[in-house]
């Protein structure tokens, strides 16, 4: 096995170290999948994320590993919200390198009762210059979603997202991914 699946297959599993009830998110378009694996440490509010993103039409990776705070009670189940940092390492076809940057940011998610299984989604994480390395000088992911619950441990979505990074003085953008997606996030 090499050392670029290896790494990879690794992130994916580290919530699973955490002991506690998580969850798997796949998201597929015509040319790109995303995966992430995250999970909530059990009497705490470390919310632990893991991901994957391939892009065939960039000909683009990212890989990404996060740590949010979340509310440990979950007093609010209909509003879950997490705010934190995730770290990417991504390469595209525009660049001869591999960029590094760590991203602060959270997510957000609603879920309410009355919408009968509707719910919405969104993250926002970006790095400026001083947390972007390797000749980067920003990065950003960018994800928004409508959800619908199928079962009470799966949710189907239709939703965007835009994953970038920025060079120079932030004038030149190299897209890993930007699309439209459909996909599913399954509890356990």
């Amino acid at each position: 096995m090499s050392i670029r699946t290896l790494v990879p297959a690794l992130l994916l599993a580290l919530p699973l170290v955490v002991q506690a009830g998580g969850s798997l998110d796949i998201s597929l378009s015509n040319e790109s999948v995303r995966l992430e694996h995250e999970a909530v440490r059990m009497g705490t509010g470390a919310h632990i994320t893991t991901g994957l993103l391939y892009s065939e039409r960039e000909e683009a990776y990212a890989v990404s590993a996060g740590f949010n705070a979340v509310d440990a009670t979950l007093a609010n189940r209909e509003l879950v919200g997490g705010v934190g940092f995730k770290a990417f390492v991504f390469d595209a076809r525009e660049i001869n390198d591999v960029g590094v940057a760590m991203a602060v940011g959270g997510f957000l998610r609603w879920q309410p009762d009355f919408m009968n299984g509707l719910g919405t989604e969104a993250n926002l994480y970006y790095a400026p210059s001083i947390l972007s390395f390797r000749d980067v000088s920003a990065f950003q992911e960018v994800i928004a979603r409508l959800t619908y619950k199928i079962l009470p441990q799966a949710r189907l979505f239709v939703g965007w997202h835009d994953v970038s990074a920025y060079y120079g003085e932030g004038t030149t953008q190299t897209t890993i991914d930007t699309t439209f997606h459909l996909g599913f996030r399954m509890n356990y």
